[in-house]
């Protein structure tokens, strides 16, 4: 319509027509690429806000999971303190104290593996939308927690010290059965991020073999090899502690900075 009114002009030699109709044009069309533009933005800017959102929200799931690991670790590393006041004392000779240093020793050697949770992280990055929520340093920030701190924590965990194999060595097999049962079964039940007891370990009533259980004591007390290890052992749970804390402060500084995020 437009095109067969300008041409009728240009054959007329009517040049204000043809400078008008062509005004008209020009302003249609920059108007129409503005509206697609400004479409287009707004739709990154939900896309931004929507794929935040979900990082946050996962994020938000690892300091809930860091809050009951750290619980934890707390409780394996009194444990391991204790072992080690026992180890610097005389040796326990009633039944009640050479219990609770066999449960002790026990469970000094737990474990329980924590890292990041990227899967949201890994399908931003897929899909190449980490540019809708991040500049250059906030996605330094994200490399570092998800993938670097991640390595690190692989590397922690993956070399065990003889603690572990030592104290099963020199608890008796029955004890170590009861054991086992008692503390797992204690120690398993809160195993949603977000839940956090009192305490993770509650106390085992002692099996009734009462030998079984002063013969574990005494190895234990005895072995100059569990004193060396214990020291390993204490060695690693601090370390393991320090990157706890370490990537609690990084998930909580991130989720500070996305949520204030424009």
């Amino acid at each position: 319509m437009i095109l067969r009114r300008i041409m009728e002009h240009f054959k007329d030699q009517n040049w204000t027509a043809v400078a008008l109709d062509f005004c008209i044009v020009v302003v249609g069309v920059f108007i129409g690429i503005q509206v697609a533009n400004w479409n287009e933005a707004r739709t990154k800017q939900i896309d931004a806000a929507a794929a935040r959102e979900r990082l946050v929200s996962d994020l938000r799931a690892d300091l809930d999971a860091y809050a009951v690991r750290w619980h934890w670790y707390e409780e394996v590393f009194d444990a391991a303190w204790r072992v080690d006041d026992v180890l610097r004392a005389e040796e326990p000779q009633e039944v009640h104290a050479m219990w609770q240093f066999v449960r002790d020793a026990w469970i000094a050697g737990g474990e329980w593996p924590f890292a990041p949770s990227a899967q949201i992280y890994k399908e931003l990055q897929n899909a190449g939308d980490l540019d809708l929520i991040a500049s250059g340093a906030m996605q330094r920030r994200l490399r570092d927690y998800y993938e670097d701190s991640a390595r690190e924590i692989e590397i922690a965990l993956t070399f065990k010290s003889s603690y572990v194999d030592l104290t099963h060595q020199l608890i008796r097999g029955r004890i170590g059965i009861a054991m086992s049962d008692c503390l797992s079964a204690a120690s398993l039940e809160p195993s949603q991020p977000g839940t956090s007891p009192d305490l993770f370990y509650q106390d085992c009533p002692p099996p009734d073999n009462l030998a079984l259980i002063a013969d574990s004591s005494s190895s234990l007390y005895r072995s100059d090899a569990l004193r060396g290890a214990l020291n390993a052992r204490l060695n690693r749970l601090s370390g393991l502690r320090s990157l706890l804390g370490y990537l609690d402060r990084q998930a909580a500084s991130l989720v500070s900075d996305l949520e204030a995020a424009p």
